[in-house]
Formats: C-alpha cells, sequence, structure tokens
C-alpha cells in the first residue's frame, strides 16, 4: 500500500472546478466525470490542446464542469471513506446549489469509471426534476456487466500498476517505471477503484427517461461493443453506439468528438 498516514488527511469537500473551453457565452452546460485515477487538471490540459478543434466543430459555447476529485491535484490532502452512492448525493446536490444545473440545456459525461458517478448523478439529477439532454458514457460496460469478481485496490503499488496497464494500457512509461512518480498516482487510483469495486446498482431501478449515447474506442481491450451496446437496457430511448479510433483512454485524445457526440440533437437555450 502507499504510504499516505490517515493523520495527514482531512475529510473530502466534494467540489467542482470550471474547465475553459474556448467560448465565452455558455449555451449548454457538460459536466465531465473522470477515469479511475483521472483528475481536472489532466482534462484541462486535454481541453487546452483541443480548442481549435473544437471551434472548428462549430458547437455552441460550452460550461465544462468536472469534479476535483481526492488524494490528488487541488484535493490531494482529502479523502473520502463513504461509497459512490454517497458521492453522487453530494455531486448532485452541488451541482444543484452552486452551478445551477437546468438553467441552460445540460449533458452529463462519464469517461471510464466515471460513467458509473455520470449515471448516478444523472439519476439523482431527474428526481430532483432537472433531466439532462443526454448522458453519454464512454468506455465502460452497462451496470449489470459489472462482475466484482476483483479488488483491484487492496492490492500492493507495485502489483497494481500491472494490473491496470494489463487490463487497460496507456499507463506512460515514465510512469510504469518510476516508483516515486507511480506513488503520487495511486492513492487517487486507489481511491476510485474502491468506489467502484463497492458499487452496487439498482439493477431494479427505472429505466433513465433520457437519451444515452455510449462510446467505446475501436482498440480498447478492456470494454467491448457488445458491453456498452448493454446500456440499450438502463434507458427508454434507444442507446445511440458510436466507436471512434483509440484505445480505452480515447476521450482524452478526441475531446471535440466527445463534445460532437454530447451536443447532438441539443434543445435551444429555454
Amino acid at each position: 500500500m502507499s504510504d499516505n498516514p490517515d493523520s495527514t488527511l482531512k475529510a473530502y469537500q466534494p467540489r467542482f472546478r470550471q474547465i475553459d473551453t474556448g467560448g465565452s457565452d455558455p449555451k449548454v452546460d457538460c459536466v465531465w466525470f473522470h477515469h479511475a485515477g483521472g483528475g481536472s487538471n489532466t482534462l484541462a490540459h486535454r481541453v487546452r490542446q483541443s480548442v481549435d478543434r473544437i471551434a472548428a466543430a462549430d458547437l455552441p459555447d460550452i460550461r465544462l464542469l468536472t469534479p476535483v476529485t481526492p488524494l490528488r491535484e487541488d484535493a490531494i490532502d482529502e479523502r473520502f471513506d463513504g461509497e459512490l452512492h454517497t458521492l453522487a448525493d453530494q455531486y448532485a446536490a452541488i451541482l444543484q446549489q452552486d452551478f445551477g444545473i437546468g438553467r441552460l440545456p445540460f449533458v452529463v459525461l462519464g469517461h471510464s469509471f466515471g460513467s458509473v458517478l455520470a449515471y448516478e448523478v444523472t439519476r439523482r439529477l431527474i428526481d430532483a426534476g432537472h433531466s439532462p439532454a443526454r448522458l453519454v458514457v464512454m468506455s465502460f460496460p452497462a451496470p449489470d456487466r459489472l462482475t466484482h469478481q476483483t479488488e483491484l485496490h487492496t492490492l500492493d503499488d507495485r502489483s497494481l500498476m500491472q494490473q491496470v496497464d494489463e487490463l487497460f494500457g496507456g499507463v506512460p512509461p515514465e510512469i510504469l517505471d518510476n516508483d516515486e512518480t507511480w506513488s503520487h498516482f495511486v492513492p487517487g487510483l486507489r481511491s476510485d477503484l474502491g468506489l467502484l469495486e463497492r458499487y452496487r446498482p439498482d439493477l431494479d431501478a427505472a429505466a433513465l427517461p433520457v437519451p444515452v449515447t455510449a462510446m467505446v474506442g475501436t482498440d480498447d481491450r478492456a470494454v467491448s461493443l457488445a458491453d456498452v451496446q448493454r446500456w440499450d437496457l438502463f434507458t427508454e430511448p434507444p442507446v445511440r453506439l458510436q466507436t471512434l479510433p483509440g484505445d480505452h483512454f480515447f476521450p482524452l485524445q478526441r475531446i471535440a468528438e466527445v463534445f460532437t457526440a454530447a451536443a447532438w440533437d441539443l434543445p435551444e437555450p429555454r
């Protein structure tokens, strides 16, 4: 396990960060939930690299919101000891109270592990009377495909590193080969995986009454098209399936294409 003594950690304070997408007059809100171990700085960096492509896609101006997540970046000394359902409750409340979610058309997006949070937050927002125009899930199977046969979050750092790279790929060699660099990445990854591996969806819940787009990379070694197609069981409108070139982490390489999928057939702002 990583040396991250409890005595140095504070309770996690859930919050969101707004990321500049190059627009000045937002017409749509996009809420992006990260992959396991991901963070807002990485997403912000990828968006900055994609600003020209976002502009060329002729999309409506976007207000991009993403959580500041525990045990990394600005929350590196904050630990969350609860369960994923509790975190989804808190995120949904913050989006309503602090950001007025629902005033503009909005889309909820999740990448890998973030798809579960996106799904659960969407359920809560709908219950509160704020239905997104679309839920976009990327690189992740439908909830009924979660097997819970592995507990990656309990592995030692080296084994966790090797398993994550074997299962999902995409871990840069400079991280794989550097224990010190990896040690900074592990706590947040372990926290997210623990939330996921303890998560139990309500498989009897009503199907979502909103459109869902399910996306997967053509070279994803962990998730198949059949896995994402089963999101059709969790939504009333037919799922819109989309494949894009890339591996499990294609969303971070194809930000403009993801935003285009998110903005597809959006209603006009009220």
